[in-house]
């Protein structure tokens, strides 16, 4: 396939992006609700379970279910990019994987972090933190990093590594200044601060409803969206 992005595309592309990050902090958080019965704080991209969720033996598996939603999504858009003949479920399948951060997991666990680090210091009982951190290296890369690899074997467009980097990296960059930053600056002046249904922030729900209509307007406005050539490569 050879996608050629126009503006609409790209603004689609961020708005599906915004809603992949909501959709992952609300898997965690109600999973942690369902778990516990209660919500912690939270803001853009960051969550806590509440209190009592600190007696509970299972609290890990709200910070398992975030990263269970999003890699099953990226594995999804990399099925249907490998099994579909359709156009436009190929393009799904390539918005599937690179919405979803593929790579931002992968830099994440390589410098210490993330949600996969968590969970294998919970579950693991190794002591020895060098060792966790490869454990964790080792199999986010192993989950994350294929389905790059095949949306990079079925893209055709000239310089197609360049077009996979750019995916991949510049949803970091825009998503650390513009959602971790700029946003979450927003909600510490107290902006949409209250919370009153799932516990989250009125602010971030609102902006969840205006991603949303902005995808649909991309969509209407740029079918098919993207030129894409079916390609064997």
């Amino acid at each position: 396939m050879r996608i050629k992005p126009t503006l609409p595309f790209v603004m689609g592309f961020f708005a599906l992006n915004m809603i992949m990050a909501e959709l992952h902090e609300q898997v965690h958080i109600q999973a942690g609700y369902f778990i516990c019965g209660c919500y912690g704080e939270r803001n853009f991209n960051v969550w806590n379970t509440c209190g009592q969720c600190a007696q509970s033996q299972w609290s890990f598996l709200a910070t398992l279910a975030g990263p269970l939603f999003s890699c099953s999504l990226m594995w999804l858009g990399a099925w249907w990019i490998v099994k579909s003949s359709q156009p436009q479920k190929m393009l799904s399948g390539f918005l599937l994987i690179f919405t979803n951060l593929p790579f931002a997991r992968i830099f994440t666990a390589l410098i210490g972090g993330g949600d996969e680090k968590v969970v294998i210091q919970s579950v693991s009982g190794i002591a020895d933190p060098v060792i966790r951190r490869l454990i964790t290296i080792v199999l986010v890369t192993a989950i994350c990093l294929p389905p790059m690899v095949i949306a990079y074997k079925k893209l055709n467009n000239p310089r197609r590594l360049l077009w996979i980097v750019g995916f991949a990296i510049l949803p970091l960059i825009y998503g650390m200044l513009y959602h971790h930053m700029f946003l979450n600056w927003l909600l510490e002046k107290g902006i949409g601060s209250g919370v009153y249904v799932l516990g989250t922030p009125n602010l971030i729900l609102v902006h969840f409803i205006l991603m949303l209509l902005l995808l649909v307007a991309c969509r209407k406005a740029t079918r098919p969206g993207v030129v894409i050539i079916p390609s064997s490569v």
